[in-house]
């Protein structure tokens, strides 16, 4: 099981490091005995815009939907880092759009 408070440490170090954008988590899938899916959204803070989508398993950590402008996903990522790659990713550009 993926500890929530990574992720959450993650998500605020992105978007302490980046102040042009915010985040929001959310569970779109829970069947009551262990399985549940989290969302997490990127938005720009000038555009209130859109402009990361990741989905992902709780109990594994695999990520299932990446949608991100130069993020690519491979059957093997986990979401703690994809979170790592979109914080290396942004010390380089910033997130903007």
């Amino acid at each position: 099981m993926i500890d929530r408070a990574t992720i959450l440490n993650l998500l605020n170090k992105l978007s302490g490091d980046n102040r042009n954008i915010f985040w929001k988590i959310e569970c779109l899938y829970s069947d009551g005995s262990g399985a549940i899916i989290n969302q997490i959204k990127l938005y720009s803070q000038a555009s209130c815009r859109n402009i990361g989508v990741f989905i992902y398993r709780v109990e594994t950590g695999m990520v299932l939907f990446c949608m991100h402008d130069n993020l690519k996903r491979s059957s093997s990522d986990n979401i703690v880092d994809l979170l790592l790659d979109l914080i290396n990713y942004s010390k380089g550009e910033i997130l903007k759009r």
